[in-house]
Protein backbone atom coordinates (compact mmCIF):
# COMPACT_ATOMS: atom_id res chain seq x y z
CA UNK A 1 0.00 0.00 0.00
CA UNK A 2 2.88 2.53 0.84
CA UNK A 3 4.49 1.70 -2.63
CA UNK A 4 0.97 2.77 -4.22
CA UNK A 5 0.94 5.74 -2.59
CA UNK A 6 4.68 6.61 -3.76
CA UNK A 7 3.41 5.64 -7.36
CA UNK A 8 0.26 8.04 -6.80
CA UNK A 9 2.76 11.45 -5.53
CA UNK A 10 5.20 10.72 -8.51
CA UNK A 11 2.62 10.79 -10.97
CA UNK A 12 0.94 13.68 -9.81
CA UNK A 13 4.65 15.46 -9.22
CA UNK A 14 5.53 14.25 -13.10
CA UNK A 15 1.86 16.25 -14.43
CA UNK A 16 2.38 19.42 -12.26
CA UNK A 17 6.38 19.39 -13.43
CA UNK A 18 5.23 19.12 -17.25
CA UNK A 19 2.10 21.59 -16.95
CA UNK A 20 4.71 24.05 -15.28
CA UNK A 21 7.53 23.25 -17.90
CA UNK A 22 4.70 24.59 -20.82
CA UNK A 23 3.34 27.28 -19.05
CA UNK A 24 7.10 28.30 -17.86
CA UNK A 25 9.81 26.60 -20.36
CA UNK A 26 10.41 28.08 -23.77
CA UNK A 27 8.68 26.76 -25.91
CA UNK A 28 8.04 29.55 -28.36
CA UNK A 29 8.73 28.41 -32.47
CA UNK A 30 11.82 29.78 -34.08
CA UNK A 31 11.55 32.22 -36.30
CA UNK A 32 13.50 33.35 -38.85
CA UNK A 33 13.19 35.35 -42.41
CA UNK A 34 13.60 33.20 -45.54
CA UNK A 35 14.24 34.44 -48.82
CA UNK A 36 14.10 32.34 -52.03
CA UNK A 37 14.05 33.53 -55.60
CA UNK A 38 12.24 32.31 -58.13
CA UNK A 39 13.26 31.99 -61.63
CA UNK A 40 10.41 33.39 -64.07
CA UNK A 41 10.25 32.50 -67.45
CA UNK A 42 8.27 35.59 -68.78
CA UNK A 43 9.92 36.18 -71.99
CA UNK A 44 9.51 32.42 -72.78
CA UNK A 45 9.87 32.27 -77.10
CA UNK A 46 6.88 30.59 -78.88
CA UNK A 47 7.49 27.26 -80.60
CA UNK A 48 7.83 27.45 -83.89
CA UNK A 49 8.43 23.96 -84.38
CA UNK A 50 5.68 21.29 -84.46
CA UNK A 51 4.77 18.84 -81.27
CA UNK A 52 6.97 16.09 -80.66
CA UNK A 53 5.31 12.82 -82.62
CA UNK A 54 3.05 14.96 -85.40
CA UNK A 55 4.41 15.25 -89.22
CA UNK A 56 3.53 18.50 -90.36
CA UNK A 57 -0.05 18.29 -91.69
CA UNK A 58 -1.22 16.74 -88.38
CA UNK A 59 0.80 19.56 -86.54
CA UNK A 60 -1.38 22.05 -88.61
CA UNK A 61 -4.80 20.80 -87.88
CA UNK A 62 -3.50 20.95 -83.86
CA UNK A 63 -5.55 23.94 -82.51
CA UNK A 64 -4.04 25.68 -79.15
CA UNK A 65 -6.32 25.46 -75.92
CA UNK A 66 -8.44 28.32 -75.44
CA UNK A 67 -9.84 30.26 -71.96
CA UNK A 68 -13.68 29.05 -73.58
CA UNK A 69 -12.54 25.91 -74.32
CA UNK A 70 -11.59 25.29 -70.72
CA UNK A 71 -14.87 26.72 -69.53
CA UNK A 72 -16.72 24.42 -71.92
CA UNK A 73 -15.34 20.87 -69.64
CA UNK A 74 -12.18 20.89 -72.42
CA UNK A 75 -10.08 19.33 -69.44
CA UNK A 76 -10.92 16.30 -68.28
CA UNK A 77 -9.00 16.62 -65.17
CA UNK A 78 -11.23 19.90 -63.75
CA UNK A 79 -13.19 19.00 -61.03
CA UNK A 80 -15.26 22.13 -60.49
Amino acid sequence: MRLLKIIVVLVILAVLGLTAYAYLGDMGPRQQEMRKSVPLNITAPTPSTPPAGLSPPEAAQVEPATEDAAEAGADANDLD
